[in-house]
Formats: C-alpha cells, sequence, structure tokens
C-alpha cells in the first residue's frame, strides 16, 4: 500500500471559518451556491502542487488592497489582448476563434486579437526561427527568436524571456493584458524540461504554449526533446485541447488581472505541479475568486454562467456543461441575492492601494 500524500510542511489547510472569511462579509452567495463547489483537492501524488508549495491564497479583502486595476487610472485599460506566435497551419489544431469567444465570456471583457508576430520561418541550417515583429507605433522589425535545438529528435523550444521582452514594446495604451499563445514549446533556462509559460503582471503581459496540451503527445518526463505523437479520434482531439487551453488561458489571465492562486475550494486558480493535475482542475472560478473577478469587471453572475453554459453545450464539454446548469438552477431560484450589481464602497470593502502584481 502506497504512502498517503501529505500537504507541504507549514501549509494550513482552511477551516470552514477561513473561508467565510476570505469570502468576505455581505457576499453575494447563498450557502446553497457556496457547497455547490467541491472543496480544495489533497495531494495524491509527490509532485502536486500542495504537496510542495506553501500557498497561504488570498481573501477577497486581499484583492481589493492588491489589485492594481481597481484604481480609477487603469479605468481605460479596457481589452483583453491576444497575440499568436505562430502560422496558420500550426495553428490550424487550435480553434483560435473558439477560444477568443470563451475567454471574452468567462471575463465579461471584449478580446482583440494583435497581429504582432508575421513571418515566422524556421532556418534548417542555422537551426533558428526567425520572424517580424510590429511595435507599438505600427514600426516592423526583424527578429532571430533564441532557441534550443536537438538535432536527434528535430525539436526545438522557443526561450519565453525573449518572447516577454519583445511584448514589453507593443503593450497598448488600452490594454488590460497583452498575451502570447503558441504551439511551439517554451522553455526558460538550459534547467527546464519546459515551461507552460510565464507572465510579467507588473508589465501586463505573458506568453503561453499550448504545445503539451495535445492529448496526442506521449511527452517524456526526462528529457525535453523526447516526444512522440500516438493515435486519437480527431473529433475527441479537438474537444481535448480546446478545454486544456481554455482553463490554462483563463487561469494565466486570471494571475494578470490580480487573482492569486487559490487555497479555498476546489477552483480553476488553484495551481498546479505537474500537467496531469492541471488537466484534472475545474474549468471555473469558486466563488471567492468569483467575487473578486464580479467586483473587477461588473457583471450579472446569471447571464455570464448562461453565456458559459451555452458555449460548454456547443462544444460538448460534458461534465462543465452538467456543473454549469446545476449552479444555473440554484442562482435562478435566489435571483436577487446574486446579481451583482455596481456599487460604492461600503463596509466590507478595505482601503485599496495599486501595488504591483506577482510573477506567477
Amino acid at each position: 500500500m502506497s504512502k498517503p500524500v501529505k500537504f507541504v510542511r507549514g501549509f494550513h489547510e482552511p477551516k470552514p471559518k477561513d473561508i467565510d472569511k476570505a469570502l468576505g462579509n455581505d457576499a453575494p452567495f447563498s450557502n446553497e451556491f457556496k457547497t455547490s463547489f467541491n472543496s480544495l483537492p489533497k495531494p495524491t501524488n509527490d509532485l502536486d502542487w500542495l504537496a510542495n508549495y506553501r500557498e497561504k491564497g488570498q481573501t477577497y479583502a486581499q484583492f481589493l488592497d492588491q489589485c492594481p486595476f481597481l484604481d480609477d487610472r487603469s479605468s481605460l485599460q479596457e481589452y483583453i489582448y491576444l497575440t499568436l506566435l505562430d502560422n496558420d497551419d500550426r495553428l490550424s489544431i487550435l480553434n483560435i476563434d473558439r477560444l477568443v469567444d470563451y475567454t471574452k465570456r468567462f471575463f465579461q471583457m471584449e478580446v482583440k486579437l494583435l497581429p504582432l508576430f508575421t513571418n515566422i520561418t524556421w532556418n534548417d541550417k542555422k537551426r533558428t526561427l526567425a520572424c517580424t515583429v510590429k511595435g507599438r507605433n505600427n514600426s516592423t522589425s526583424a527578429t532571430t527568436l533564441r532557441t534550443r535545438y536537438d538535432s536527434i529528435t528535430g525539436h526545438s523550444q522557443i526561450c519565453v524571456n525573449h518572447v516577454l521582452n519583445l511584448l514589453k514594446r507593443s503593450v497598448p495604451s488600452d490594454a488590460r493584458c497583452l498575451v502570447a499563445i503558441t504551439l511551439h514549446d517554451l522553455y526558460s533556462d538550459s534547467s527546464d524540461l519546459f515551461i507552460a509559460g510565464l507572465a510579467q503582471g507588473n508589465c501586463r503581459i505573458a506568453a503561453f504554449s499550448f504545445f503539451r496540451y495535445d492529448p496526442r503527445l506521449e511527452i517524456s518526463e526526462e528529457f525535453w526533446y523526447d516526444w512522440k505523437i500516438k493515435r486519437t479520434k480527431s473529433k475527441l482531439m479537438s474537444t481535448i485541447i480546446l478545454l486544456r487551453s481554455c482553463r490554462l488561458l483563463t487561469h494565466e489571465i486570471g494571475h494578470l488581472l490580480g487573482i492569486d492562486h487559490c487555497i479555498y475550494y476546489d477552483c480553476l486558480m488553484n495551481g498546479s505541479g505537474h500537467l496531469e493535475e492541471d488537466f484534472s482542475q475545474s474549468l471555473f472560478l469558486c466563488p471567492v475568486d468569483l467575487r473578486k473577478l464580479s467586483k473587477l469587471v461588473d457583471f450579472d453572475v446569471i447571464q455570464r454562467y448562461e453565456q458559459m453554459l451555452d458555449f460548454c453545450t456547443e462544444n460538448k464539454f460534458t461534465d462543465e456543461t452538467d456543473v454549469l446548469t446545476k449552479r444555473l438552477e440554484i442562482l435562478k431560484k435566489e435571483k436577487p441575492a446574486t446579481q451583482t450589481k455596481k456599487r460604492s464602497n461600503n463596509g466590507d470593502e478595505v482601503k485599496r492601494s495599486s501595488k504591483r502584481l506577482k510573477k506567477k
């Protein structure tokens, strides 16, 4: 019998009173709605997130104090910008239009595609990836991206830090954030097996790879360059990669909007220690983080859930459709209490100051 995996030393599993405190006074959610969410998952693998990281969590009050986007000066930063670091033929596995659509529904914000990277070309002789990059003033420059290459397998990875440096020069003035997405594999330093992505919250930028989210891949846990393709039904494959991509993108944009890792429920904003843990996590925000987002964006919770339900139903996210259907039934029974409306500061809101986002 295998030895049970424990939380990392020093991590304190939240008790009901801790969760109530995290949610804050006058939260617009009933007990029935809150109990429809699963509790924080316990570690089952030595590599799991909370078997290794002593997270403190972020309460609603802490979010109000830390999030820079609650400052009036950020009111002109209206849009989430996505930019594609790939050629159209490589991106065919992703349905970009659906990914953009889901991101709009999830955050209740406008999402725009920004064509920053063009003429992306791999040079076989030099083993380099070149592209043209558009700057903030529409100027363009030819750039060779920093990469590493394995001559035996032919696999390459792009240095994510170089991509972030390019993004810094191109953030639109009306952007809440600018996110580059790619199907190229990424790394940060030579010791990395890979990196799913990296964000610089204080610069409002991030870059993420969906390469290892492809369900056809069998990937080595030892060598960054070792992988092979297995057979997968095409319809199932497209559903799985869309689901995984929606989860990764909304989790990371959540960080860029000031929402830290969640330790209160089974939640989209839980951390992950490895890909299998990532793939098993919820697609939805828990009550604590849902309240944070609704304060930041100001939306009707029921209308948002209805829009997400339509998307999940259309794209055959079966489990997620069932979850949303049940929660909508609860919310509609108690509609006056759960509608989120714009309101002035009240007693449960603490004094806010702008602080830079932590890098995630």
